[in-house]
């Protein structure tokens, strides 16, 4: 993507409050593993999911599984490019 800015972690950003705790990434296991200790120990409590492609989606999913009210944010009114159909997407918290 010419002249798109991209991060691997928000604090990269420069973004206020990105080494804030309960921020979690999944790109290694070790990060898998951490957020999974964070569902285990935050029963009924709420996530936000940033990304609507296939890990986010797997990502919400499993985190409504595990008892958590899910809201994710992407930048289209629709999830993956693949999830184009008004009743296949939601642009709103999972219940």
């Amino acid at each position: 993507m010419s002249g798109a800015l991209q991060f691997t972690k928000l604090s990269e950003s420069g973004v206020p409050g990105a080494d804030a705790r309960g921020i979690y990434y999944l790109r290694v296991i070790d990060e898998a593993d951490a957020l999974v200790a964070a569902m285990k120990a935050k029963k009924d409590g709420a996530a936000v999911v940033v990304g609507g492609g296939y890990i986010g989606m797997e990502l919400a999913a499993c985190l409504c599984l595990n008892g958590l009210k899910v809201t994710m944010v992407y930048p289209k009114p629709f999830c993956s490019k693949k999830f184009t159909l008004s009743n296949q997407a939601t642009t709103g918290p999972f219940q």
